[in-house]
């Protein structure tokens, strides 16, 4: 009986999802999740920069954000922003920057107003993106527990959030390039890159609040209470994607397939440019954030010859708006439907930015890898996925080099070992008690049955305990201290 009552409990809970950032590769891993939510029975609320706009979906009311893409191109000319960084602190900072005054944006919004004032309105449950952690005020304004929402690794700071481990060596920042065992340079790159991190992070966590002291004036809780607070932390990441680390247990991997819709027909076009592709095809996408026009002439050319050069049939994501001269074997298209191109059997090569959900995606249909790194986490995932013998890395700077990348592709294309390691890393990513979606729900059904109560998941010790005793380092003086001591006597 009780089973039975704490089930009808989360038959149709009203549930909010909160996910700001205007990039379509963090909307995609929650778009399956949302609709498997939904058809469930659960009445769900989602704040997105890329609505479905799904009439079938009844249970799906999807508030609209999608000036955010106007916004962050405009104002902030995020496209050229990410081509020219260099300075990964000052990029942090330029991103913080733009992602505040995105807050400021959306809640001006008249749907989003009427969110904070009808006071009409109850939901069950409200899961925020991590990056955002201002919005899980709205589980104040409701009265409802929280989760927290990360379509990548989590920083060191929502790691710390949730007291998962961190360290500048063992664990480094996602935007740090190291991976494996680091060099003395790398260590100290590393840690000073990880301090200088968190005096930005420290000073955007401010800046936030003073949002949450402006728009919700009637509340009085810092950003840090509300984080305390949140349930659980869902990394909607491939494990094989992810750092090996330890996690407690309010962190939940989600898994992989989150991100994998359902099959759709090519359009006529693309299905017989790839049915003869007699020698094998490629696809070339370098996603959502970074547009190909922009590498500029010299790149573009170089692409352009060497790909000519070869006699693989390649489709290209890519808006020939300067009308370069394209060889036969190539098809440019302002928007490919990535994943249904990567099913087909023809496709034997995936040059894409080393983003996670594009990793993902060629994980799951099996397909080797060429990664263009150009910001954020990608040159950190490409180097471990190199190291899986799955994956080489081409970099842009200080040039691209045509010569060695005709070489990587031709490699890549005829060696068979690159396509046996990525069929047996696919095998081991899927081969899970249930998939990503199912777990999903299950961890999200189960905060709603219990109200948010994880109480016995937190080490309250953990949280409380200061630096210089979780490192031990008062004992360690006083041990010096009694050494010295013995010697003198």
């Amino acid at each position: 009986m009780i089973i039975g009552f704490l089930c009808n409990q989360t038959d149709s809970a009203k549930i909010l999802g909160i996910i700001p950032t205007a990039a379509f590769s963090h909307q995609i891993a929650y778009m399956k999740f949302w609709r498997e939510l939904s058809s469930k029975g659960h009445q769900v609320t989602v704040l997105t920069t890329d609505p479905q706009k799904n009439t079938s979906l009844t249970n799906l009311t999807e508030i609209d954000l999608s000036i955010g893409y106007k916004f962050i191109k405009e104002k902030h000319n995020w496209p050229e922003v990410i081509m020219q960084q260099t300075n990964p602190y000052k990029f942090l900072n330029h991103m913080l920057q733009m992602m505040y005054e995105a807050t400021e944006l959306y809640l001006q919004l008249p749907e989003v107003q009427n969110l904070i004032n009808n006071k009409s309105l109850h939901f069950d449950l409200v899961m925020v993106e991590a990056v955002f952690p201002e919005w899980l005020i709205f589980g104040e304004i409701f009265n409802a527990p929280t989760i927290m929402l990360m379509s990548l690794d989590g920083t060191v700071q929502i790691h710390r959030m949730f007291q998962n481990p961190t360290h500048p060596v063992v664990y480094p920042e996602i935007f740090v390039p190291f991976v494996g065992h680091l060099s003395f340079t790398e260590r100290l790159i590393s840690t000073v890159l990880s301090w200088s991190f968190d005096y930005v992070k420290s000073q955007y966590m401010d800046r936030r609040q003073q949002i949450i002291n402006t728009y919700f004036r009637n509340i009085s809780n810092s950003i840090d209470t509300f984080t305390n607070k949140s349930s659980l932390l869902f990394l909607c990441v491939n494990p094989v994607l992810l750092l090996p680390r330890p996690y407690t247990p309010r962190t939940i991997v989600i898994g992989g397939g989150t991100t994998i819709q359902e099959p759709r027909e090519l359009p006529s076009d693309v299905k017989h440019f790839l049915d003869s592709s007699e020698h094998g095809a490629i696809l070339f996408s370098l996603g959502s954030n970074v547009q190909c026009e922009d590498l500029g002439e010299d790149t573009i050319k170089g692409f352009l010859k060497v790909l000519g050069e070869l006699p693989y049939n390649t489709l290209w994501k890519f808006k020939n708006k300067f009308n370069y001269d394209i060889p036969e074997n190539v098809k440019t298209y302002d928007w490919l439907f990535q994943q249904d191109i990567l099913r087909h059997p023809k496709v034997k090569l995936f040059i894409n930015q080393a983003g996670i959900q594009s990793l993902e995606e060629a994980i799951y249909f099996s397909v080797p890898i060429i990664a263009i790194p150009i910001y954020a986490d990608q040159e950190n995932n490409a180097k471990r996925l190199q190291q899986k013998g799955v994956l080489k890395r081409i970099l842009l700077k200080p040039e691209l080099n045509s010569t060695h990348l005709k070489e990587t592709i031709v490699d890549m294309m005829q060696n068979k070992l690159y396509i046996e390691k990525m069929r047996k890393l696919s095998q081991f990513s899927m081969d899970q008690p249930m998939d990503g979606i199912q777990k999903a729900i299950w961890w999200t059904e189960y905060v709603i049955r219990h109200g948010g109560n994880v109480e016995y998941m937190i080490n309250t010790a953990a949280s409380q305990t200061p630096f210089y005793q979780y490192y031990l380092i008062d004992v360690t003086f006083n041990k010096i201290k009694l050494e010295c001591k013995m010697k003198q006597s």
